[in-house]
């Protein structure tokens, strides 16, 4: 029973002794890995086109367990959000004023990424609500003619179309003191659908019957009221 006791014991002291040898061989192995990690913004993400006054969320995905994002904006505030430095918030302020937002990685090793950047990020001017109502005779939708609303020659701030049924109604959001253009894009039944605009005082600034005209149906600068 001694003899067994001793190699028990002995046993129990040989596994300890492995544990923690391994338990340094796989700290010095960590130690020597984190010199490894190379820091590097793979998908640097956010809208390129604010209102003033919104807040809009700029991101870095995959973000790196144990790492820092380090975070700039010239032209506008930041926001940060809180336990997430991955994820950063961007209030506009200044209307037209072009806005940079930046991001690097700092690593738990201390190394750190190069800049990435989103720049030339336009401002518009605060938005008030456009309203469109769409109707489809055949009750089965515009079947691919839409509404495209555009500010500032190219931007394009909605797209609306009656995906299903009969009726359907849309908000659209349009910058004040911006030159508008609606245009109505043809689809495969036009002669099915009929639709009405108005703009943010309720006034009706469009009223198109069956077959509405195609092209730009609406030019005129928006004063939000």
């Amino acid at each position: 029973m001694k003899k067994f006791n001793k190699l028990f014991t002995y046993s129990l002291i040989f596994i300890a002794s492995s544990l923690f040898i391994l338990s340094c061989e796989d700290d010095d192995k960590l130690e020597s890995d984190s010199g490894k990690v190379i820091p590097e913004i793979f998908n640097f993400n956010g809208p390129s086109v604010g209102f003033v006054g919104s807040e809009l969320i700029y991101s870095v995905s995959p973000p790196r367990g144990g790492s820092e994002y380090i975070w700039t904006v010239s032209g506008a505030e930041l926001k940060p959000i809180e336990g997430r430095t991955d994820k950063m918030g961007i209030l506009f302020t200044q209307k037209e004023d072009l806005v940079t937002v930046t991001v690097k990685e700092k690593a738990f090793n201390g190394l750190e990424s190069e800049v990435s950047s989103i720049e030339d990020i336009i401002v518009l001017g605060t938005p008030c609500e456009w309203t469109v109502d769409m109707q489809d005779a055949y009750a089965d939708g515009w079947n691919g003619a839409s509404l495209t609303f555009t500010v500032a020659g190219d931007i394009v701030v909605g797209e609306v179309t009656l995906d299903s049924g009969g009726t359907g109604t849309v908000k659209v959001l349009v910058p004040t003191e911006s030159d508008l253009e609606i245009s109505f894009n043809e689809g495969s039944y036009d002669e099915e659908v009929t639709y009405q605009v108005f703009d943010a005082s309720g006034n009706k600034v469009l009223d198109e019957g069956l077959s509405p005209t195609v092209g730009v149906v609406y030019s005129a600068p928006n004063i939000c009221p």
